[in-house]
Order: C-alpha cells, then structure tokens, then sequence
C-alpha cells in the first residue's frame, strides 16, 4: 500500500509543479527538455541494463537497486562495480552491495560520476588562468525488499551531492517499485517503479528538479534462456516512451553460460537518430562471477562504453534449511510418469526420459539403469494404483538399491503442458520436494525437463 501512496502521490504533483518545484514547468513532455537537473541519476549504472536500451525493471540483481529496488530481492548476497566511459571524457562509477537477512534484502550504493575533466577555469575577460574547476556529482543510496506472496517490493532512498567550481548542492530522493511474479504456468512478469522523487537541487543561486521518472513493463520468458522485455516510461522533462529489449542466456552449464543482449530506445531514436536507438552488448557468467559490458551509441555525439564486474555468494540460513539437498552422486530410481488428461502414454514417457537424462548430467546423481528399473516393475507388478505415489516411488528405489526416487506426472491445460515432480526419500516413504514446470509445447519437453533437474539437484 505504501508503494501505490507514493505513486499516487507522485502523479497529484504532477499538476502543480510551479508551487513544489518537484517537477519542471511543461512536465513530462517535450516542453521540459534540459529543465531537470542531477542528468547522472537518469541511467543507472549498469552494463546489463545498458545493454538492453535502458530496460530491465523486472529483472533481479544487485544493481537492480539502482533502476528498480523490488529487483534486489534474491537469496545471495551480492556485490557489483561499474565502469563508464562516457561522452566528452566523462566518466561514471557506480558500486553496490546487497545482503539477505530474514527481514529482508539490505542493499548499499554509490554513483561518484565526474562530468567535466580538465575543464579550466575562465576570468572575466575570457581568458584562463591555468587553474582546473572541479566539478563531480555523487549519491550514495540505501535500499531494502522483500517478497510478498507473488511481489517483490523495494524502496530507495538516496542523498545526493553536486558540485561545479565553488558551488555546491545537495538533495535526497527517493526510489520504489514493485515485481508481481506470478508461479509457473505463467510466464510473464509485471513491474512497476519510480526513480528520483525529491525535492529539487540547488547550486547557487540556480535550482533545478530531479529528473523523476515512472516506469512499467512487461517480461515475457518465451523460453527458460530467452527473455523479451517491454517497457514503457514517463519521465519529468521528455514526453513518455517504450524500450524494447531481449537478453539470451547460453548456458555451457547450469551456473555458467554467455548473454547476449539487445535493445532499442524509442526516446534516444527520437534525440539521436536511428544510430542512437540502438544498444547492445554481452555478459559472462562462471558461476557467482559475472562480467557484463555495453556499447551505447548516441549519434553524432559519439559512443559510450561501460563494464560491469559482479559477485554474488552465499545465501540466507532459513532459505538453505528449508530445501534439503541430496549428496552428492546419491543413487537415484526414476520411476514412471503418469500421463494426465489430454496427454499420451507416449508423451509422458518422453518426459520422463528427458527428466531422468537431465537429471544424470547434473552430475550429482548415480542415475539407477531403465533396464533395471523395468525388470523390478514386471518382477514385482509395482503399480501406482495399488499404493499412494511415494509408498509406490519409494518401494521402487528401494528395490532398485537406490536411495532417492523421482516420480511425478504430466497434464495438459490451456495454457499447455504442466509437469509435476516429486522428490522422495526411499527410506522415510516422504516426499522431500515438489517442482513444477511449464512447456507451452511438447518441442519444449527438454527446457522443461532442465528446469527440474536444476531445481532437483540444488
């Protein structure tokens, strides 16, 4: 309720920006070009988001607090330094660290970006007397998220600090968003957020408002690995826009691959041209290291470079307590899937091959033989009617000589497949997980059948 108050809020000032100064005169619209001031605080510092044209509201991270911090929340601490070269020698450094705890995710930032290198300092008469101005501006931010039900909810405060010569000024904002993450079947995700909601800067005798902007978009996994991203904006000094944007994971295993990632400005087509609507760039991923870079060009004006290197470790107690894992290469019996309405002998057995082929390439898993597992079934007429499915599953493995058992079954609805997997220990007779996964299609039975394995095997 908080978040909807702020946005409320923000949107009933919009109207009345003469009498609070939070927005410039004509506000979002055209009319208010180059009126808003603290220009740094308007791209985040982040070469995955860069990359993909400015978009990424509903995606997950630790710099994640600098764009929308409902996208901080996850169960592993992270940290995250970036890079940029920008226009006219400027440059931009960004750095952020986030932690789990019960109440929440914790996250810390600082965007120090100096604008104006070498730049020397005139007298009255236009001539310079060698001396270099110093002009930079930082903020430092402080942000916590956590999940509720289906959302993830973040909020941002942030001080931040101009300075240009002898002149200096500071101001507060605020960040928050919200990230509805619906569970399988569905794949997409909704977010919505708003940047730099404060009072308005001052250097000297010159004041200018923050440049506020309210966000929405829209995620759509077509695939485990494939992401598109639509995103609409309405900022303070320009007229509302759309960001279009995809991200590709390659993966070489399940915690290392490469990205590829793309995306395309509405708003800097509509400043810079056609060669300025378009970013892209790319991302690797070993593990819990990652290093992203992105290639922005603005026209005319040139190209701008940035790198982000990322760590992420760990995760909280609660959260590794509650998701037993098996040992490692733990002897494992897959038994039949039962095939549900509108789905065939056939396809269920397929998945069932997919499942248990996944499953083995995890590595962490002594995968028991099919030959072996089929002969115990006609041996002792094992049926799933006769028993509940774990009694039944459990029996199986045990027979088998394995420790583990897997059984699960697939059905189909509107929105397609829904595959349903239980995870049993074969002494105790219990289920010890369930994960389910969605395939739009049957062509999609292995990305389906990799998701389990990966959830299975953690």
């Amino acid at each position: 309720m908080k978040i909807l108050r702020y946005l409320l809020l923000a949107l009933a000032l919009g109207p009345v920006p003469a009498r609070c100064g939070f927005f410039p005169e004509g506000a979002f619209s055209d009319d208010a070009r180059g009126l808003a001031g603290a220009q740094f605080l308007k791209v985040p510092p982040s070469a995955r988001f860069a990359a993909l044209a400015g978009a990424g509201l509903s995606l997950s991270g630790a710099d994640s607090l600098f764009l929308n911090p409902a996208g901080a929340y996850g169960r592993a601490a992270g940290l995250a330094v970036s890079y940029e070269a920008l226009l006219e020698g400027s440059s931009r450094t960004g750095l952020v660290f986030s932690r789990p705890s019960s109440a929440g995710v914790f996250s810390g930032g600082l965007i120090y970006n100096n604008s104006t290198p070498g730049l020397g300092r005139l007298d009255g008469a236009g001539g310079g007397d060698g001396a270099e101005v110093t002009a930079y501006d930082a903020a430092v931010s402080a942000g916590w998220a956590r999940r509720f039900g289906w959302a993830d909810v973040g909020v941002s405060l942030k001080y931040l600090k101009s300075r240009l010569a002898e002149a200096s000024g500071a101001s507060a904002a605020l960040d928050a968003g919200v990230i509805f993450r619906e569970p399988a079947p569905s794949r997409t995700e909704l977010a919505l957020a708003f940047r730099n909601f404060g009072p308005p800067l001052k250097l000297a005798s010159e004041e200018a408002p923050l440049p506020f902007e309210l966000g929405g978009g829209l995620r759509w996994k077509y695939s485990p690995d494939f992401n598109v991203l639509a995103e609409g904006r309405l900022p303070c000094d320009h007229s509302p826009y759309l960001v279009l944007a995809a991200e590709w994971f390659l993966p070489y295993s399940e915690a290392s691959g490469l990205f590829l990632r793309s995306g395309l400005n509405f708003r800097n087509y509509d400043d810079h041209g056609t060669l300025g609507a378009f970013a892209g760039g790319f991302g690797l991923k070993i593990g819990g290291l990652s290093l992203d870079y992105a290639f922005s060009p603005y026209g005319d004006l040139g190209s701008a470079h940035r790198m982000t290197a990322g760590l992420a470790w760990g995760g909280p107690a609660e959260a590794r307590a509650a998701a037993p894992a098996p040992l490692p290469s733990a002897s494992l019996a897959v038994g039949a899937f039962t095939a549900g309405l509108g789905v065939t002998e056939t396809e269920a057995a397929v998945v069932r091959n997919l499942v248990e082929a996944e499953l083995s390439r995890t590595g962490k898993f002594r995968v028991v033989e099919r030959s072996k597992l089929d002969f115990i079934l006609e041996e002792k007429k094992l049926a799933y009617a006769g028993l509940s499915e774990e009694k039944t599953a459990a029996e199986l493995a045990r027979a088998a000589g394995a420790r583990l058992a897997v059984f699960g079954a697939v059905t189909l609805g509107r929105e397609g497949y829904i595959i349903k997997v239980h995870f049993a220990d074969a002494v105790a007779a219990a289920v010890l997980r369930t994960e389910t996964a969605a395939a739009a299609e049957d062509y999609l039975f292995r990305d389906a059948a990799r998701r389990l394995a990966a959830a299975l095997s953690k």
